[in-house]
């Protein structure tokens, strides 16, 4: 699947591309719009943040660095989160709209401080017209107003409320007695265990923090059940993106391959496919040739699914790769084998976010075999 990737970034690792950013494909995002700068690995919402940025949930803040190197001036794109940071009610009525793919119904309530010139009007509209949001005594919204946790809980147990089994009994905070206008929303939403709170207090009026906010909208997302056919689409998209990339590289169609990429991927898995055909113009006025061929089947199975996000393993995608030039030549075999994350889009189609390949040292592998196999 990241074959066409592999295959032009060796070329790039040696010299032999030089593409001018009139050829480059423009994507709607660069791929370093998804360098995540301030989130490790080890941070504890780590995984939620990465599937909110790679699916195009939330955007973060983009952040552009300059620095100088032998004479010449670069500059840096990254993306942080702010994990830690407070979210406002505009923020957190964005993102959950988003995630949940929501349109606008038919009764649209509106605040005096919520103006169409507003980024966020679109979005107070739809959660409003869906029951989400109802807005302060005085009939205002105040979206800049930071967030606080029972808010918080109060808008996920709303616009899932229809979607769950909230029937269960949950936990009972002392901080939130049944006086508390979130306490139904508190009590359902921590039985299906989207909400964790801190030890047996669940601090209602303490501001949500960005992070907090997208780990509960994940945990309910990935409690709303697949609906028929989801498994046999996403194996299809899957199968699709994988076949019809290995028969347009074949016949190097740069045109075809990125309207696969753009009908089949979104967010990082995008941008990902869409870069490395920056680097393919030399297809078409070299006389470099390219070999691509499959070796035995691969297998495609659905590892979860639900309503919003799947996983999909890829066992035994195995490629012969050959490349053919004036001044070299090598041969060397790819195992593609991992598990594609896939989002449904507000169509209800299925697209890749992501592709996790199974060897974790995996560009090291093939530039090292790349420098073996070179005659």
């Amino acid at each position: 699947m990241k074959a066409l990737y592999v295959f032009l970034s060796s070329l790039v690792l040696f010299g032999l591309i030089s593409v001018s950013p009139a050829e480059a494909a423009a994507a709607e995002k660069s791929i370093d719009m998804y360098f995540l700068e301030d989130v490790d690995y080890d941070h504890w919402a780590y995984n939620e943040l990465e599937r909110f940025v790679y699916s195009d949930i939330i955007d973060g803040y983009v952040e552009t660095e300059s620095f100088e190197e032998d004479g010449e001036e670069y500059e840096y794109t990254s993306v942080s989160i702010k994990p830690k940071n407070p979210i406002t009610r505009a923020e957190f009525t964005k993102i959950l709209v988003n995630s949940m793919n929501l349109c606008a119904g038919e009764t649209v309530k509106s605040f005096p401080d919520v103006k169409p010139a507003n980024w966020y009007y679109e979005f107070v509209k739809v959660a409003s017209s869906q029951g989400i949001i109802n807005g302060k005594p005085d009939g205002t919204f105040r979206p800049n107003d930071k967030i606080t946790r029972n808010e918080m809980a109060v808008m996920i147990y709303r616009a899932f409320e229809s979607k769950l089994d909230f029937s269960a009994t949950g936990k009972v905070f002392p901080d939130v007695p049944k006086g508390n206008f979130a306490y139904e929303a508190v009590v359902k939403t921590a039985a299906v265990g989207i909400i964790k709170g801190y030890g047996n207090v669940f601090k209602p009026y303490n501001d949500a923090t960005r992070a907090e906010a997208i780990v509960m909208i994940d945990r309910a997302l990935h409690l709303e059940p697949e609906t028929d056919g989801d498994q046999l689409a996403i194996i299809q998209a899957v199968d699709r993106n994988i076949k019809d990339e290995t028969k347009f590289i074949e016949q190097q169609d740069l045109k075809a391959l990125e309207a696969l990429y753009r009908e089949t991927t979104i967010g990082y898995q995008l941008a990902y496919s869409l870069d490395s055909l920056d680097m393919a113009g030399m297809f078409e006025e070299s006389d470099v040739i390219f070999k691509k061929e499959q070796i035995g089947e691969y297998a495609i199975k659905a590892v979860s699914v639900n309503n919003h996000f799947a996983q999909v393993r890829i066992d035994n995608l195995v490629y012969k790769i050959s490349l053919t030039a004036p001044d070299m030549s090598f041969n060397m075999k790819i195992d593609l084998s991992g598990t594609a994350h896939l989002k449904k889009s507000n169509d209800g189609k299925w697209k890749i976010y992501n592709v996790v390949l199974d060897e974790d040292d995996y560009e090291q592998d093939w530039k090292e075999t790349l420098e073996t196999e070179i005659n």
